[in-house]
């Protein structure tokens, strides 16, 4: 059996621009909860939270006159969306990002029984859209005769831009509290509308994203994540290990560096060698051999050359001063 539930008080809720806060709705019959976090950035750029736990087959129908850009980007979990608008439908999954432009929101989401989800949404008002966004894209007469329809237009993209899914995971735990916590947000809401706006305009105005067809979504997806695994330098793996780790071939991996991140998959592992060398070296529990070792280099000679090319000071220098101090 499937419950309908009607998010009563949602309107109110996503149009006040003069207040964060947190809402909960109730579900009836212990079906589970849903729980929606506003946070303001400004006056043009609204950022919501939204956690749901269904115990029960659920239909939850939202409505609202809320307009603008809506990014949607889903988390964890699983639903069933429809845009009544429009009258589209979607199954959304884990790190699906949808971008809509919207004048009215009226929106069915189904969930399964004992389903979980988490997604984070973010509202760019008419103001800020005009400033940034609508000047910039081509052939506009049907967005805009859909938005004074009411009808919602849909941003469909060829490449999902792996780098809003991360933005999007740091800015829902978020490190920080108080002033701290508004300043991170801030930074990484304007960088995640920055790649989002981007990406949609340059696919709507019919140009390529990444600098060369030859890398395709999933490439782009296992690019993101060598970089990641590279920057957190656990482990300093060859290129060969690299490329099986997140399974994509060498020429696809040197290409999508250059391509993606303006740099070498050797480049970066050398910077990241040498950053963490140099915190080690700082923080005065290691010796160079062991520092050496601890970045991977057989022989501490080679790591002093290349400690000394990327910093123009050799290791022993560095102690010395840290012993000095």
């Amino acid at each position: 059996m499937s419950y309908k539930v009607d998010l009563k008080n949602f309107d109110e809720f996503m149009l006040k621009t003069d207040d964060s806060e947190t809402i909960n709705f109730k579900l009836p019959k212990n079906m589970g909860s849903f729980s929606s976090t506003k946070e303001i950035i400004n006056k043009d750029v609204l950022l919501f939270k939204t956690n749901t736990n269904i115990k029960e087959s659920l239909t939850l129908n939202s409505k609202s006159f809320v307009s603008g850009l809506s990014i949607i980007i889903n988390l964890e979990g699983e639903f069933k969306y429809f845009d009544k608008s429009n009258k589209s439908a979607l199954n959304v999954r884990k790190n699906s990002v949808i971008t809509k432009y919207v004048n009215k929101y009226d929106s069915v989401m189904n969930f399964d029984k004992n389903s979980k989800s988490s997604n984070l949404c973010l509202i760019l008002r008419d103001e800020f859209l005009e400033k940034y966004f609508l000047n910039k894209i081509e052939n506009r007469d049907e967005l805009f005769s859909n938005y004074e329809n009411n009808i919602s237009t849909d941003f469909e993209k060829r490449f999902e831009n792996y780098k809003v899914v991360s933005l999007a995971k740091e800015l829902y735990n978020s490190p920080f509290e108080g002033e701290l916590n508004d300043l991170y947000t801030q930074s990484k809401v304007f960088e995640l509308i920055y790649e989002e706006l981007t990406t949609i305009v340059n696919e709507h105005n019919n140009l390529c994203t990444c600098g060369c067809s030859k890398i395709n979504h999933e490439d782009r997806i296992a690019l993101y994540k060598a970089k990641e695994l590279i920057e957190k330098a656990d482990a300093f793996y060859t290129l060969e290990q690299l490329c099986k780790k997140v399974a994509i071939n060498e020429f696809k991996l040197k290409l999508g560096f250059k391509e993606l991140f303006d740099t070498t998959p050797g480049a970066l592992v050398l910077k990241t060698r040498m950053d963490k060398a140099k915190i080690l070296l700082s923080s005065g529990e290691y010796n160079i051999a062991e520092v050496s070792n601890l970045v991977g280099y057989k022989y501490q000679q080679s790591f002093s050359t290349a400690f000394f090319r990327h910093y123009g000071v050799l290791p022993k220098d560095l102690i010395k001063k840290r012993k000095y101090y």
